[in-house]
């Protein structure tokens, strides 16, 4: 376990924008990655923050947050570890602050691809099993979102309750809610009860 001094601080534009185009690229498939122009506009318009975690002046790693004004729980975008400081159990460690970072977030809500579903299924399945060993649990909800499918995990916070499933689903739903149109809304976004049938 990686036991490692990091600072964490939100990036700015310029940073983020390099991220994106030195970082996020690398780390994620292009069908996965929202344009760079949706990023930086959720930014400025507050409904969504970066943390940049550095060593030194290193980046070690990103995470990129959702969480529009009057939401009660923060999502967890965009999440990785720099190459240069992966396999150290930094990932873990840093997955276990956030949720000190996120204020009074109630909890952090974590998509993550269903392996069934996704192009690399191992990866999915890697994915999920980190997610697990950080402590997030399964709702056993999931979303079809735009062209992916994901399983909606949480990631308690300290001193918060543990959310119900269905508060987890409202409270994300809230968030989109907040942040697209409702005809992408409509379009685009869809929540599925354990039992396969349609929740909102």
């Amino acid at each position: 376990m990686c036991t490692k001094t990091f600072t964490w601080r939100l990036l700015t534009g310029p940073e983020l924008t390099e991220v994106y185009l030195n970082e996020m690229r690398r780390d994620f498939p292009a069908g996965e990655l929202k344009p760079l122009s949706m990023i930086l506009t959720s930014e400025a318009e507050g409904t969504a923050h970066t943390w940049g975690v550095f060593d030194g002046d290193t980046l070690a790693a990103y995470l990129l947050m959702v969480r529009p004004e009057g939401c009660r729980v923060s999502q967890l975008d965009y999440f990785a570890v720099v190459p240069a400081y992966r396999a150290h159990g930094i990932g873990a460690q840093l997955l276990a602050q956030l949720p000190a970072h996120e204020g009074d977030a109630e909890a952090i809500l974590i998509e993550a691809e269903m392996p069934e579903k996704a192009e690399d299924a191992d990866m999915a399945v890697r994915r999920l099993g980190f997610y697990a060993r950080c402590g997030a649990w399964d709702t056993h909800y999931t979303e079809h979102l735009f062209d992916a499918w994901f399983r909606i995990l949480v990631l308690d916070c300290p001193g918060c309750a543990s959310l119900a499933p269905e508060a987890v689903v409202e409270a994300l739903a809230d968030c989109y809610r907040r942040t697209i149109s409702p005809t992408q809304w409509q379009k685009h976004v869809q929540f599925f009860a354990p039992d396969g049938s349609t929740y909102c």
